[in-house]
């Protein structure tokens, strides 16, 4: 609970940062945060934060990004799902969690959940982490390192920031 905590903290930390110089109706404004959730992903994300502490907002503005909130959705690449897992790719972390279908929006948050821990445990940066989930380790890596941040990582950092404020964290 307390790694929860911490991870949240700093999370809010850095996304403060973000809102530096902004006007305060942009601050307040909500207008198209009703349209990004939905109360199946918002239920299991927060199921899901008590086993890996990662915030729950941060999930949810990244299934919006990746899926736009569609649990059946497949994408070209075979990515499936509310966090596009593709199975291609994590069958040894499905076997592992004993996942089998991907259309199952708790199956498919927890696959997410449990590569983006990983992922944190890693590297630990926010943004390098939705990087390395987006387009791959190798790539985010490189462009990280160069100074560089994806609009991915910034649009997905930017929505959490505003659900935690809707939801009083």
């Amino acid at each position: 609970m307390k790694k929860k905590l911490v991870a949240c903290l700093l999370l809010s930390m850095c996304f403060s940062l973000l809102f530096v110089g902004e006007s305060a109706s942009a601050r307040n404004g909500y207008e198209y945060i009703e349209q990004t959730e939905n109360e199946e992903v918002i239920r299991i994300s927060e199921e899901i934060s008590e086993i890996y502490p990662i915030c729950p907002e941060l999930i949810q503005a990244q299934i919006f990004y990746e899926s736009s909130n569609r649990r059946t959705i497949v994408s070209e690449c075979g990515d499936v799902g509310y966090m596009q897992v593709n199975p291609k790719w994590q069958s040894e972390r499905m076997e592992n969690l004993g996942v089998i279908d991907l259309t199952d929006g708790y199956s498919n948050i927890l696959v997410g959940y449990d590569l983006l821990y990983e992922l944190f445990k890693k590297y630990g940066e926010v943004e390098l982490v939705l990087m390395a989930y987006n387009e791959g380790e190798g790539i985010a890596v490189r462009k990280y390192n160069s100074g560089q941040v994806s609009d991915y990582a910034r649009n997905i950092m930017e929505l959490s920031e505003k659900l935690e404020r809707k939801h009083g964290k």
